[in-house]
């Protein structure tokens, strides 16, 4: 894999990793369920990356987007 090729993809990697956290953190079942299944250090684990998901969320779309645009 060529640095082009990883340039291309790996917007799409931060972008999908900020997207899945944020939507499982803010999905109430899915947190139901997280809470009952997995242990609470792991849990407050994943809480506390909610503001990297966020970043990550929206870093990841400036970046598709600007990709998009300049190509």
């Amino acid at each position: 894999m060529t640095y082009l090729e990883l340039d291309a993809v790996f917007p799409y990697v931060v972008f999908a990793y900020g997207a899945l956290v944020s939507f499982a953190l803010a999905s109430e079942p899915l947190m139901r369920i997280a809470r009952a299944r997995l242990p609470g250090a792991l849990v407050g684990q994943l809480t506390g990356h909610r503001t990297l998901a966020l970043l990550c969320l929206w870093v990841g779309a400036l970046w598709i987007l600007q990709n998009l645009w300049l190509a």
